[in-house]
């Protein structure tokens, strides 16, 4: 069962090309995404969260020829309940693929249970999220996807510029929690992005997004990305009435 937990975590953080070796290894490239969400009550509403993250230069060996390939690709769908002004419950299942159209792909069904809960100071407003990972990540060698788990905290901030302007940036904390998991601190997203208004359905938002995964042996798969976000709202309660 060790030998499994081990493959397991190893099938996904060493499968990409870039980290063939274990050493530490920094890439940056672009990360394209979809942010949709509908409200249909008071209380209820759902969530589209789509992304592909494509690198393409290795900053140690530059070659944008060898160095860019389809990373990975990632599908949410997530039901929200929103139990008062400061508290919101989230389920979701999404599916991920990483070396997306190679032939050491590796699949992951995922679910996961969240609180997120949001407060202002002055006119800031913060979250924190709290996240529990369900993972079935695919054993390429067995044909099987045994369970595994983490818990995750973020951390994050709006500031408004102006009506239509804004800035937004979190850190994300990811640590695995099933028995022999080997490395508990296991990733870390963060980012920083300019955001603009479009009207009252759409916005967008642009900036960086940084992304490192604990490999082992004290390295680490360094991810530096350009993100640029559709945020897409709609409201059918408005529509309702």
């Amino acid at each position: 069962m060790q030998q499994k937990k081990h493959y397991l975590l190893l099938s996904v953080l060493l499968s990409f090309s870039p980290l063939t070796k274990s050493q530490t290894v920094s890439v940056g490239g672009v990360f394209p995404t979809i942010d949709h969400s509908g409200k249909l009550t008071d209380k209820l509403s759902y969530g589209i969260y789509y992304f592909g993250a494509f690198p393409l230069v290795n900053f140690k060996s530059p070659n944008l020829s060898k160095d860019a390939y389809f990373h990975l690709l990632y599908l949410e769908q997530a039901v929200h309940y929103q139990l008062n002004k400061n508290w919101t419950m989230t389920g979701s299942y999404l599916y991920q693929r990483a070396n997306v159209v190679y032939t050491n792909y590796v699949n992951e069904n995922r679910l996961y249970a969240q609180a997120k809960y949001k407060h202002s100071i002055g006119k800031i407003d913060l979250w924190h999220r709290f996240r529990f990972d369900a993972r079935f990540i695919q054993n390429r060698k067995t044909n099987s996807s045994p369970f595994t788990d983490r818990v995750r905290y973020q951390i994050g901030a709006t500031v408004p510029i102006n009506e239509k302007w804004y800035v937004t940036a979190y850190e994300e904390a990811f640590f695995n929690t099933f028995k022999n998991a080997g490395k508990v601190y296991g990733e870390n997203w963060s980012t920083i992005a300019l955001g603009k208004k479009l009207n009252e359905r759409n916005k967008i938002e642009a900036g960086l997004l940084y992304v490192t995964w604990n490999i082992g042996s004290r390295n680490w798969f360094n991810q530096y990305y350009f993100q640029f976000t559709w945020i897409n709202n709609l409201n059918f309660t408005k529509t309702a009435k």
